[in-house]
């Protein structure tokens, strides 16, 4: 069977063209078909600033290199893209196999079957039976299956197209060349703005060091110069005994560098722990703040203190790894009087050389989160903006700030240190 995993285009609608980093998905679901003998490649359409007059263009004239199946991902940013894509697929003429999953369709399930025209919509995690529900061609909802972690294959680069290695990054910290990992899978936290509907709540499941290993050494023969391991809570939580040890020992002779993001806990980060972190190759960690008020990490479900942040910004800078902090204004029940502390907060820690770089953002009730549900249970919700720069727009008020407030200490904000490059 030939299968083609598509990643949709926004540029056509937005303006703006996005060649960040690949989705991981798509190569790991490219490699559990390549492993069960059926060839599969990874198309980034957005990356490649295809439209989907493009594509239905390219599907006319090539009715014989049409592949069996067609797999499409999509996140709220990206399911007008989807839908395009599926529709041009469909006025082309394609009349097989067409699957989608992915955040979007596992919360908007049946609206993608009617509404897009796709055959098949996969809900949640489904390394466990996705290869399965292609080769059987199924149709309507099924409820993904997940994998052993220690059994999810790496993903599968060699029919990638673009090539890993040739993304612009996210940020210019991991240029250039960067790859991007999965060390582990799972948050067990319940911020309330959080929009990984699919793997927070959970705990958090470690990939054997062996295959990390394996997966990094590949990346630097395909001539990544840096990683992104973005997993949700990478540093921070309480790791398997030995765990760290092992990898920093395993790929510490690569000096493949990395940045990944960090929870903030006084109990977890210690200078043993952060001397592994940082021999395994780590650079910079972004850490989730949020906030320095206690009553506003209260309120989001941050489950940690004040104390708990100042501690590890500390004991990271320590261990010769840049911190940078994820900041946001706007919060649940935030107040003029948070955002002063919090603003404070920043300029102290610039200061002591204890953060290099913070990023802003604006407290946003995406679909599908627990904060929109407090939002329309409080009577004020409004839509986030489809697209632009995402959770960068001052949309709307809250009942503690206005928008001309959080706009301020947006900007205040900026004003205490340098954003991420």
């Amino acid at each position: 069977m030939r299968v083609q995993l598509l990643n949709p285009p926004i540029h056509h609608y937005t303006g703006r063209q996005y060649r960040m980093m690949p989705p991981i998905n798509l190569p790991t679901i490219a490699a559990l078909l390549s492993n069960a003998g059926h060839y599969a490649e990874v198309i980034d359409l957005e990356a490649l600033a295809v439209t989907p007059e493009q594509v239905e263009a390219s599907y006319k004239s090539q009715r014989d290199n049409w592949p069996d199946a067609i797999g499409i991902t999509a996140m709220t940013i990206t399911s007008r893209g989807a839908k395009d894509i599926v529709q041009a697929l469909r006025r082309a003429g394609f009349d097989g196999l067409i699957v989608a999953g992915g955040i979007y369709p596992t919360e908007n399930a049946q609206k993608c079957l009617d509404d897009w025209g796709v055959d098949m919509v996969v809900v949640g995690e489904c390394e466990g039976n996705v290869v399965e529900l292609f080769e059987r061609g199924e149709h309507g909802i099924h409820l993904g299956t997940r994998m052993d972690i220690d059994k999810i294959p790496a993903p599968d680069w060699r029919h990638h197209n673009p090539p890993i290695g040739e993304y612009n990054g996210n940020t210019r910290l991991i240029n250039p060349r960067p790859g991007i990992s999965m060390w582990s899978r799972g948050c067990p936290f319940q911020c309330v703005f959080c929009s990984d509907n699919l793997f927070n709540k959970q705990p958090i499941r470690y990939r054997p060091p062996a295959l990390i290993e394996q997966e990094m050494r590949e990346l630097k023969r395909r001539g990544c110069e840096n990683v992104y391991v973005y997993d949700d809570e990478l540093v921070g939580t309480k790791l398997p005994a030995g765990w760290i040890e092992d990898i920093a020992d395993r790929i510490e002779d690569l000096h493949l560098p990395y940045i990944t993001q960090g929870h903030c806990n006084r109990h977890t980060i210690t200078p043993e722990s952060m001397r592994h972190v940082k021999r395994s190759g780590c650079k910079v960690i972004f850490w989730g703040v949020e906030s320095f008020s206690e009553s506003v990490l209260s309120a989001i479900k941050k489950r940690i203190k004040e104390v708990d942040i100042w501690h590890t910004l500390r004991v990271s800078h320590e261990a010769g790894i840049e911190n940078a902090v994820f900041t946001m204004v706007g919060n649940y029940k935030e107040t003029v009087s948070d955002l002063e502390h919090t603003y404070n907060a920043l300029k102290q820690a610039y200061k002591e050389g204890i953060i290099q770089y913070r990023q802003t953002t604006v407290c946003t009730g995406m679909p599908g989160t627990p904060l929109e549900k407090i939002m329309k249970a409080e009577g004020w919700w409004t839509e986030p903006p489809e697209y632009g720069p995402q959770m960068a727009q001052v949309y709307a008020p809250t009942p503690w700030l206005t928008m001309k407030e959080i706009s301020y200490w947006a900007n205040k904000f900026a004003e205490t240190c340098p954003g991420v490059p």
